[in-house]
């Protein structure tokens, strides 16, 4: 029995991550991973079984490091308001460096497969929806702490704020002057009741 190619997978991960971020799902060879990762078709059908089980486990990794930064993000501050405030700062400053216009992977990937691929679909939605919940828990703690009006609807509120996260990511697709995001953002930031 042939000895299995030895690799670091997180590595190989992050090679493709950037292929198929950049051209799209179906747009991607195997070739183009060939050449991104430095792995034979051979290893790669080993260790993922198939371009898709490589863009799977992508797909996994990205939402896994996203939600971690998220949480972290969320919880920097005593404030739940200033906590949200500083995740779309950070969110605004990583979207006004895309100069190629990228935009989100996880939106990208709903926008191009969610009518073809139910369980990518359900795999995506899944991942938005844990930014959407910890969104509506940090809300919530600002409720109940007095931070924000006491009738707040922060369901509501957390789904409002999640919108406005997938026009940010998409618009930044269309590659707009920076300048134009910190305006948008503090509008969409207006729409929380803060007690001030």
């Amino acid at each position: 029995m042939a000895r299995p190619a030895e690799f670091d997978r997180k590595e190989v991960l992050d090679k493709a991550m950037k292929v198929f971020w950049r051209t799209g799902y179906t747009a991607t060879s195997v070739t183009d991973l060939v050449n991104a990762t430095d792995l034979k078709p051979g290893s790669i059908y080993g260790a993922f079984n198939s371009k898709r089980g490589l863009f799977l486990e992508v797909i996994d990794a990205y939402a896994n490091n996203s939600l971690t930064r998220i949480q972290h993000c969320m919880e920097q501050r005593d404030s739940a308001i200033e906590s949200i405030h500083l995740f779309f700062s950070r969110m605004t400053e990583e979207i006004s460096c895309d100069t190629i216009g990228k935009g989100c992977l996880m939106i990208n990937t709903l926008l191009e497969l969610a009518t073809e691929d139910d369980e990518v679909r359900e795999r995506v939605t899944q991942y938005l929806n844990q930014i959407e919940h910890h969104l509506y828990l940090t809300l919530e703690k600002g409720r109940l702490n007095g931070e924000l009006q006491p009738d707040t609807d922060t369901e509501s509120l957390a789904k409002m704020l999640m919108t406005g996260i997938w026009g940010l990511r998409v618009l930044s697709t269309t590659r707009p002057d920076p300048s134009v995001y910190p305006g948008v953002v503090s509008h969409l930031l207006s729409a929380i009741p803060a007690i001030h």
